[in-house]
């Protein structure tokens, strides 16, 4: 599995938990620390993607998740997929 990038799990994973704390935040509980977590995990995000200019980081980041048929699902599973860790940390923290 040479296509396989690490940083682009975890940019999808910081990605898609960001955007499911600041809907748990407006749909859920008023807390503000889930808001600065989903800010933490945005910036983490960010960082974690490579620039145009580094194309080799580039190249292994987008083939990532062009592996065979596995990774070519469409984008509304990818959500469930990458959220499901903050979802699970969430479930535990209520309950």
């Amino acid at each position: 599995m040479t296509n396989f990038s690490l940083p682009a799990i975890l940019a999808c994973i910081s990605f898609y938990s960001s955007l499911y704390l600041i809907y748990y935040y407006f749909a859920q509980q008023q807390q503000p620390f889930l808001l600065i977590i989903a800010v933490i995990l945005f910036i983490l995000s960010f960082i974690l993607i490579p620039s145009a200019d580094q194309q080799s980081k580039r190249r292994t980041f987008n083939n990532t998740f062009h592996h065979e048929n596995f990774f070519t699902y469409p984008l509304f599973t990818w959500w469930r997929l990458f959220s499901m860790p903050i979802r699970f940390i969430l479930l535990k923290m209520l309950y």
